[in-house]
């Protein structure tokens, strides 16, 4: 049961902190946050560019009570281990950063599940780790964009940089399709995600060994401050697990 004193006294050090769209409660085990930018200023440094770059295989199928010093939260309290699972509600756009730079082509593989009928799995690949959602509004990634059940389960979208953009690729999506590609998610039940550039410019998503998306990007976005991957959603809660980054 929620502490009403505690519920009172979260908005006024949000206020205080200048944080923006963040949870209203912590998950337990949360990691130290990273401060969100005072309205106004300019955006802290991003230091990503000097994580080291993946030359082989990264897995990590988080066994443990802490995230650990492979991953840097953007968010406060919103991210957590919970039974060999990261999971997360209300991250508003404030991505969980692998400290792992990939590249030019790499596959990225991990289980998501999510906890309920909302849906809404949502990753990004290729960012500049570090990026995160300031103000709340209109949040503009640094990497492509891929969402299984965006808008209360209603699209799958795969985007470049912006989700709202017209580059931006969105399915509708129906109850009972027997599809993935265009089929509603079940609350608890987990997808296996597989999203990969192998050729430079074409980046490919699907889950469960169905082709959900592809988009050939005649300009693709890699080398420095394109070359991280980070889980990330809005209100939804959803745990992810399994995951293998292999370069190529």
């Amino acid at each position: 049961m929620r502490n009403p004193r505690l519920s009172r006294l979260i908005p006024v050090l949000c206020v205080l902190a200048a944080c923006k769209a963040e949870p209203d409660e912590v998950l337990p085990g949360a990691p130290k946050p990273v401060a969100p930018k005072k309205a106004g200023q300019p955006a802290p440094p991003c230091n990503a560019g000097t994580d080291p770059l993946l030359t082989e295989a990264f897995t990590d199928n988080f066994d443990r009570t802490e995230l650990g010093a492979d991953w840097l939260s953007t968010s406060y309290g919103a991210y957590a281990i919970r039974g060999g699972r990261v999971c997360t509600q209300k991250p508003r756009n404030h991505p969980l950063w692998l400290k792992k730079r990939l590249p030019a082509n790499a596959r990225v593989e991990f289980d998501a599940t999510p906890l309920s009928p909302d849906g809404d799995v949502k990753v990004e690949l290729f960012g500049d780790g570090c990026a995160f959602d300031v103000d709340g509004k209109n949040y503009m990634a640094t990497a492509y964009v891929a969402v299984l059940g965006a808008h209360k389960n209603a699209e799958h979208w795969l985007a470049r940089m912006d989700e709202h953009g017209p580059e931006a690729k969105q399915t509708p999506l129906l109850a009972g399709t027997g599809s993935i590609a265009n089929g509603k998610l079940v609350p608890n039940q987990t997808y296996h995600f597989e999203l990969a550039r192998t050729d430079g410019r074409t980046v490919s998503f699907k889950v469960d060994g169905t082709l959900v998306h592809e988009m050939v990007d005649d300009k693709p976005p890699s080398g420095n401050g394109h070359d991280h991957f980070a889980f990330n959603g809005w209100d939804a809660a959803v745990c992810f697990d399994k995951v293998t980054i292999t370069p190529l």
